[in-house]
């Protein structure tokens, strides 16, 4: 456990709650408008995962701020203690994320090089190249991604470095998670729709709206930037959601996993002293069942990502997603 999650979680009055979210909502949409400033959204995201996890666990919560941390640790921690928790979270969580997701983001690099790009430079006689390094990239993709999010919400928890990469404890995870976690997937594509759509909104302006083109380079610059801020307000509201919800999903999983033949794995968690009791019983076929569906869900998010590729193509779309590593909107 963390230093911060030995914080008092203060809890506010109902003017107090909508006054913090408006403000949250606000500095990280502008936060998410650079990859830079994004690790500082990825850090508190990261913060807010472990806070659904602890509230559902039944244990003490870490006070959450962009800036000041909580009182009574010291006037730098008060201070400055929140910024320094989002930097550490969030730049942690990164070199993570971009090790976890190098493996496909590679191959969906050199797949659009080797295919698309080649057939410019008549590279036909190695015409092969391109879709079998892509479909291989889609393949990985949609392994990986059964257990990320889970092991993302298992660093935000655990607050330890490379706690993305604790396998056993991560497989236990999502063993143990339950058709919450299909949902989790399921709904991470649905949102995914209109940010993939609104990277060809260009495409379609002059058919939605057909004074557009009447528009000066103010004018559309303008409209530019309402578009990529509407984008950023969308992504901190929808990864808000679907972090928190891991949140409670991984802490419900972690609860049940401390019965049976991986309690040892979650002797030191810290979700050890969870006051919450959930009883399950999971069965063979079940896993099994839930690890085709969520196979079959990301791969559907892999194409859509190779959908918008081709109609509106940018090397860091391979890279960077907001949904599987830093939340940036560009």
């Amino acid at each position: 456990m963390s230093m911060a999650d030995n914080e008092t979680y203060v809890p506010r009055s109902f003017v107090g709650r909508t006054w913090a979210r408006l403000w949250s909502l606000l500095i990280g949409s502008i936060l998410a408008l650079s990859g830079p400033t994004s690790l500082l959204l990825l850090g508190w995201l990261m913060r807010q995962t472990r806070d659904a996890a602890f509230k559902r666990a039944g244990l003490e919560r870490a006070h959450i701020g962009w800036v000041l941390g909580a009182p009574g640790r010291g006037f730098f921690h008060r201070l400055l203690g929140g910024l320094a928790a989002s930097i550490r979270e969030g730049v942690l969580a990164a070199i993570s994320l971009m090790l976890a997701t190098l493996p496909f983001t590679a191959a969906w690099i050199l797949s659009w090089w080797a295919g698309w790009e080649n057939s410019f430079s008549k590279g036909y006689e190695q015409a092969l190249v391109g879709p079998a390094l892509g479909i291989s990239g889609i393949l990985i993709f949609a392994i990986l991604m059964i257990y990320l999010p889970m092991a993302l919400a298992h660093q935000a928890v655990e607050g330890r470095a490379f706690a993305l990469f604790e396998y056993r404890q991560v497989k236990s995870a999502v063993r143990h998670s339950g058709w919450r976690y299909i949902g989790l997937a399921l709904l991470t594509v649905v949102l995914a729709i209109p940010l993939f759509g609104s990277r060809i909104l260009i495409i379609f302006s002059e058919g939605i709206y057909p004074g557009i083109v009447d528009f000066t380079p103010d004018q559309l610059a303008t409209l530019s930037q309402a578009i990529l801020f509407a984008k950023a307000v969308y992504v901190v509201v929808t990864l808000t959601i679907l972090r928190r919800w891991v949140g409670r999903i991984y802490a419900d999983a972690a609860i049940r996993a401390r019965v049976g033949r991986d309690a040892t794995l979650w002797t030191n968690s810290a979700l050890a002293r969870a006051t919450t009791e959930i009883s399950y019983r999971g069965y063979f076929i079940g896993r099994v069942l839930r690890f085709i569906l969520l196979f079959g869900i990301w791969i559907a998010f892999a194409i859509q990502l190779y959908f918008t590729q081709f109609m509106k193509h940018s090397w860091m779309a391979w890279i960077t997603q907001p949904y599987t590593f830093l939340p940036w909107v560009f």
